[in-house]
């Protein structure tokens, strides 16, 4: 079952067009993420979805047959921001039961309660939203976004205010809720990894549109242009000439790339020489950039920092004919 259907959306600011023709579906129980750099429209997609901006065209559809237009399908929809959204002057139980209003006191206790144990948060619920950490805060925002049942959950840069250990613990816990309610939500993120770990689908936006959709896995390892083979993960050009001892369907007019982590160099001689140009000490891995002896190309190589390797020797790259993409 469809959970949201967003068909044709097109808006624009003035005389900015920022969206054009943007059109996808989420099922039931799925995570799409909408995959961009910073101001190419993924959080107005969101803000549409939320009927929190109306000067869209297109249509959006909420279980296949409530257009959002309507104002009665507001209440499945629960949206998390980027700054968490919080009441400052309430504590964290009160910020929860702001949720809660509908329900008698002891339906709202036993709720109340449920959210509190089920988030990890029981001992910190007369705790005012100042006193909590950054990762507490957020579990707060999801716990009141939840206690109204939503059918789809919108998430705009949830974890960006989030140092890096705990944004991955966040993630992972994120993830595993969705799954167990069962929501469609849609992750709005400038963050490859981000995208690639939470994700079921990706829509990469590029130039106003959706260039590319798929799961992690497609759109990683077959993507439709150069564009979204850059913006998913670090990359190296071949020249045509070395791609074409490898691959005999490939043409001087495809783009030929490889990714970093699968770009090898060895000492053992071969026609691919190349000689370092320079290098950085990354901690674990020494990053080494790379001119081919015979071409303009450059390419990065990461080697293990603790790796014994003769780098005043001469070096030949050493790749796999499998790890080669044309575009």
């Amino acid at each position: 079952m469809i959970g949201i259907d967003v068909k044709n959306f097109s808006i624009a600011f003035g005389d900015t067009q920022i969206l054009e023709n943007v059109s996808f579906s989420v099922e039931a129980g799925e995570i799409f993420t909408i995959l961009g750099p910073s101001g190419c429209g993924k959080s107005t997609i969101l803000r549409s979805i939320a009927s929190l901006q109306d000067n869209f065209k297109g249509d959006i559809f909420l279980n296949e047959d409530c257009s959002l237009n309507k104002n009665k399908c507001n209440s499945d929809i629960g949206y998390i921001f980027q700054d968490y959204a919080l009441f400052p002057h309430l504590n964290v139980q009160q910020n929860i039961e702001f949720a809660l209003d509908k329900l008698t006191k002891n339906e709202k206790q036993k709720k109340l309660n449920k959210l509190l144990k089920q988030f990890d948060l029981t001992e910190h619920r007369h705790k005012e939203i100042h006193e909590l950490s950054g990762g507490q805060q957020q579990r707060v925002s999801i716990a009141r976004v939840i206690a109204y049942e939503p059918k789809v959950l919108l998430l705009d840069e949830p974890f960006s205010n989030l140092d890096s250990l705990l944004r991955n613990k966040t993630k992972i816990w994120l993830k595993s809720l969705i799954k167990e309610l069962g929501l469609s939500a849609i992750l709005v993120t400038h963050d490859q990894k981000e995208a690639l770990s939470m994700s079921d689908k990706i829509a990469i936006i590029n130039d106003k549109t959706i260039i590319q959709t798929g799961t992690p896995q497609e759109l990683f390892e077959t993507p439709k242009s150069l564009y979204v083979a850059k913006f998913l993960g670090d990359i190296n050009t071949l020249p045509f000439e070395i791609a074409k001892t490898f691959k005999t369907n490939v043409t001087k007019n495809n783009d030929i790339i490889i990714r970093v982590n699968k770009t090898f160099i060895t000492n053992e001689k071969n026609s691919f020489e190349l000689f370092i140009q320079n290098f950085s000490y990354c901690g674990d891995y020494l990053e080494l950039e790379l001119k081919f002896k015979e071409h303009e190309n450059t390419i990065s190589v990461r080697i293990d920092s603790k790796e014994d390797f003769d780098l005043s020797a001469p070096l030949y790259l050493d790749i796999s004919e499998k790890n080669i993409i044309i575009i």
